[in-house]
C-alpha cells in the first residue's frame, strides 16, 4: 500500500456517517504519521485525527478510521 494515495475516511460520533474529504499522497504514510503525532512529510495536507462533521441540528466529531486508495485507472 506505500506510496498510493487516496481519501482519508472518518466515522462521525454523533450520526455514525463514514465520510472522506481529506486526499492525501500516501494513505500509509498519513494513517502512521497521525497515530503516532509525527508531522505529515508533505505540507498543505489538513489531515488530522479528528474532523468536524455538520448536522442540522448541530455539528459532531468525527474520528478517523482509515483510508481508501485511489481507484485505479
Amino acid at each position: 500500500m506505500k506510496n498510493k494515495g487516496g481519501m482519508l475516511r472518518y466515522k462521525c460520533r454523533m450520526c455514525g456517517e463514514e465520510f472522506g474529504e481529506t486526499h492525501v499522497p500516501d494513505v500509509q504514510t498519513a494513517i502512521i504519521h497521525l497515530t503516532v503525532g509525527i508531522p505529515l512529510p508533505w505540507g498543505g495536507v489538513p489531515a488530522h485525527l479528528l474532523e468536524i462533521h455538520s448536522h442540522e441540528d448541530g455539528l459532531g466529531v468525527a474520528d478517523l478510521i482509515g483510508g481508501v486508495e485511489d481507484a485505479k485507472p
